[in-house]
């Protein structure tokens, strides 16, 4: 969890909520604006649960509490069931600046785990070991193309 006392009251406000931090980082990888209906779809995505119950939740939540109080604080404006970005605090940009850079960094950590199993394999001949290893470098490779 994140230690809220550290940041301004507009971006404690932002960062207090995960469904919020995903409405900034899908606005600001779409040009700036999106349906409502293509953020549910993200933030159900991004949840691991896309039943239709859970999607009336999301877009109950966005429309009832998220949306409106990102309006209140100048960060986006709706219209029409269009969501448009205006303006970010540069706290919340560098959180989830850090935030992706983390979460981009496991697959290059699995890619070289994988890869010291392989020559290590090779160097002591062991085919088990290389057939392993290669699983694990296609697994690791997966990864870093399904996270990127």
């Amino acid at each position: 969890m994140v230690n809220l006392s550290m940041f301004s009251t507009q971006s404690s406000t932002i960062l207090g909520n995960d469904r919020r931090l995903m409405v900034i980082e899908y606005l600001k990888s779409h040009s700036g604006e999106a349906e409502i209906s293509e953020l549910v779809d993200y933030i159900c995505k991004s949840e691991g649960n896309e039943r239709r119950r859970h999607r009336k939740s999301v877009y109950v939540s966005l429309v009832q509490t998220h949306l409106p109080r990102l309006q209140r604080e100048g960060i986006v404006n709706v219209k029409r069931s269009r969501v448009y970005l205006l303006d970010v605090p540069s706290e919340v940009h560098a959180f989830i600046t850090i935030k992706n850079a983390k979460r981009n960094m496991w697959p290059i950590v699995y890619l070289i785990f994988s890869a010291v199993a392989l020559s290590t394999s090779l160097l002591i001949a062991s085919s088990e070991g290389v057939i392993f290893s290669l699983f694990l470098l296609a697994l690791a490779v997966l990864h870093w193309v399904l996270t990127s």
